[in-house]
């Protein structure tokens, strides 16, 4: 029996409807495959939770139900009550990460509505706009470019000159000072807080025709403050302890790839693994070093890598293998269901719920691996896979804008219009990016075949 109310909401919330078939619910009492080792599935925390002493420290504090429900806001003032260090940590690294991303999505709209589909009519100040998109992207000499064309006098250009100067003297996003000094200050950072939201539109130019109508713009660099705002604030508030732990989580959603140094299977608290996609500690090191390595990476961390175990069969001739992926994934869901069910001594109402999490959570590294592998349409095959799976347990918003920033840079702006609409109203901030987005909408429909739908 569950014995905390946490548990009752988590299975209620996300155990009450799926998108599984019949058949696959069946398949999870009969037939077991196992996908990874025993032994290695038992250190994940889903497997661990199942444990009643384990499970106790998230079913007690409400911080907790609203990092599962991915409610991020929520999270922070319980935790902020509190004063819930690690819990504060997490839940701003995770914003930060979402409005990085937001950032990446304006950036790839931007670039796209005004860049690919320009027109001779566009304002000569949305060149600045183009620069900062092509600094997101880490296209540094079309950022050189843009910023060289925006005109002397105009309402952007100090903030062209001041862009111009740190891609000259830094190849990477400035830190949040240089950023807060471009865009406005976003005040102090104090960690369980959160920084105003700027009005939009930033600015109004006008077109370039005998009615020189105005165009609503905004400035990407606002969304890129406030998660660096985010990011200090993570570091800020998190035990010393833990500063290689924010490194290594980095890179899951670094907007310009690096290469990771060496990693180690870090000791991580389970604060940082509960309801995430990192199933054990080991998986942070695994996407880390995935994240620069690929499908080599794989190899080097099955033996420890909860996700890179569960990947192995997938990958063949140095390719990763999407139908073999979801494969594992399903697997893994099954064969975890049957240890929780075997460790709480029966099935329990959250086993689902974690269950299904941790089979987001291999094809969401296995689309990892595919990406840096070079294997586009195959990444995007496991990311949509991912998302589509998500609307039974409930919809991370920092995957969700990862991909309609994707989205965005494939030319297709309907999906991020509705993943706008859908969180925009708990994250204001994120409607930064939404009129890029309409740009490009309108100019592909406009120049859109009679007979070829956009979507």
């Amino acid at each position: 029996m569950i014995r905390l109310c946490c548990s009752v909401l988590i299975a209620m919330s996300l155990g009450a409807c799926s998108n599984e078939s019949p058949e696959q619910g069946a398949a999870v009492n009969t037939e077991i495959v196992a996908a990874v080792d025993g032994r290695l599935l038992s250190q994940s925390w889903p497997a661990r939770m199942a444990n009643d002493e384990a499970r106790s420290p998230f079913e007690t504090h409400p911080g907790w139900r609203h990092v599962f429900e991915y409610e991020l806001n929520e999270a922070l003032g319980a935790f902020a009550q509190t004063k819930h260090a690690r819990g504060m940590a997490r839940v701003h690294h995770q914003l930060s990460e979402m409005y990085s991303q937001g950032a990446l999505l304006a950036a790839n709209a931007t670039v796209e509505a005004y860049g690919a589909d320009a027109v001779d009519t566009d304002p000569e100040e949305m060149a600045y706009v183009l620069g900062v998109s092509s600094v997101i992207r880490g296209e540094y000499e079309k950022a050189r470019v843009h910023f060289a064309a925006v005109p002397a006098g105009s309402a952007v250009a100090a903030r062209s000159a001041q862009w111009s100067t740190v891609i000259q003297e830094d190849g990477q996003i400035p830190a949040l000072g240089v950023l807060s000094t471009i865009s406005g200050s976003l005040g102090e950072v104090t960690p369980g807080e959160q920084p105003p939201v700027a009005d939009t539109p930033h600015f109004e130019f006008n077109e370039r025709s005998e009615k020189a109508l105005p165009m609503k713009v905004n400035d990407p660099t606002v969304l890129l403050a406030r998660a660096a705002w985010h990011a200090a604030a993570a570091e800020a508030i998190a035990p010393e302890t833990d500063g290689a732990v924010l490194e290594q989580m980095d890179f899951r959603y670094m907007v310009q790839p690096s290469k990771a140094p060496a990693q180690a299977a870090l000791p991580i608290d389970d604060a940082w693994l509960f309801g995430s996609a990192d199933l054990s500690a080991a998986d942070a090191g695994f996407i880390a070093a995935a994240s620069a390595d690929g499908v080599a990476a794989v190899s080097a961390w099955s033996d420890r890598s909860v996700l890179a175990a569960a990947l192995a069969s997938s990958i063949e001739d140095g390719q990763v293998v999407p139908q073999s992926v979801m494969d594992s994934a399903f697997a893994v869901q099954k064969q975890l269901a049957a240890a929780m069910a075997d460790i709480g001594g029966g099935q329990q109402g959250f086993h689902r719920p974690f269950a299904i999490r941790a089979r987001i959570a291999v094809l969401m590294a296995g689309m990892v691996v595919a990406d840096v592998n070079d294997q586009y349409r195959d990444a995007g095959i496991l990311r949509l896979n991912a998302l589509e799976r998500m609307e039974s347990v409930g919809i991370d918003p920092v995957f969700a804008i990862s991909v309609a920033a994707w989205d965005a840079g494939n030319r297709n702006p309907m999906r991020p219009e509705d993943l706008l609409h859908q969180f925009g109203s708990s994250y204001p901030a994120l409607t930064a990016a939404r009129a890029p987005l309409e740009a490009l909408h309108l100019r592909r429909s406009r120049n859109a075949a009679p007979t070829t739908p956009v979507h």
